[in-house]
């Protein structure tokens, strides 16, 4: 009798550690993509604010990073300062998903006013 108790405590426990495993094991991996999406998204805000790209509308694309294809999404909208726009850049791992992994908001200027401060 002894001996089943035992051996139930010991499935129990081994149950609990390979599911903790698993868990940290899912987690190691969505932290990953979110890390390597943030990547994405301030590599993208960053060259639009270098090239000064000036739109309302929105554009996509994608970059391989990591051995990954990432699919980005860059939405301008115009603000109060007529000399702004808001960037929205989000990032997701398939094209067509609704969700995004990471999403950054950023400011790009009116290239007409910036080259005449350069």
């Amino acid at each position: 009798m002894e001996m089943m108790v035992a051996m139930t405590i010991l499935a129990v426990g081994m149950g609990a550690i390979i599911k903790a495993s698993a868990s940290s094991a899912h987690n190691a991996s969505v932290l990953r993509d979110k890390e390597v999406a943030r990547w994405v998204a301030l590599n993208k805000l960053t060259e639009m604010q270098v090239l000064q790209e000036w739109s309302t509308s929105t554009k996509t694309g994608d970059v391989e990073m990591l051995k990954t294809r990432w699919y980005w999404t860059a939405k301008f909208q115009k603000v109060q300062d007529p000399d702004l726009r808001r960037v929205d850049v989000e990032v997701r791992r398939n094209p067509d998903a609704e969700s995004y992994i990471y999403s950054i908001t950023g400011f790009v200027g009116n290239p007409e006013i910036v080259s005449t401060f350069q």
